[in-house]
């Protein structure tokens, strides 16, 4: 008997639409659920946290969006991160910018690589 195919990465639809609009979305999902799992965070402090984010987001004239959850979601998750200085925000900050800058320098088709603290490009 063979084994089933199984398509990596394959997405659930619902509607017609991907679940998940950009893979981004479900890997912050997923790194949330494992912090939670591992003890890292507290799924009550994560639960408050989301919520007051969502409320500031969501207003009267603004749509409940994809896009505005998953900013939430995000932004949540580095606040969580830095009140517990499990990654400080001036960290993530940097790591976002050190990226930044070696997306726009990669020669287009190239791998992209981020250099390492003495400034040498890792893999």
């Amino acid at each position: 008997m063979s084994r089933p195919e199984i398509a990596r990465g394959a997405k659930r639809h619902r509607d017609g639409e991907p679940v998940f609009s950009e893979q981004w979305h479900a890997q912050v999902i997923a790194l949330v659920e494992l912090l939670i799992a591992d003890g890292k965070i507290e799924a009550d402090d994560w639960s408050q946290t989301l919520g007051a984010e969502l409320d500031r987001r969501v207003t009267d004239t603004a749509m409940d969006t994809d896009a505005i959850y998953y900013s939430a979601f995000l932004s949540a998750l580095e606040q969580i991160l830095d009140r517990s200085q499990f990654a400080l925000q001036a960290e993530v900050d940097r790591r976002e910018q050190d990226w930044r800058n070696a997306y726009l320098t990669t020669p287009h088709g190239k791998p992209v690589a981020l250099a390492d603290t003495d400034g040498k490009v890792g893999s």
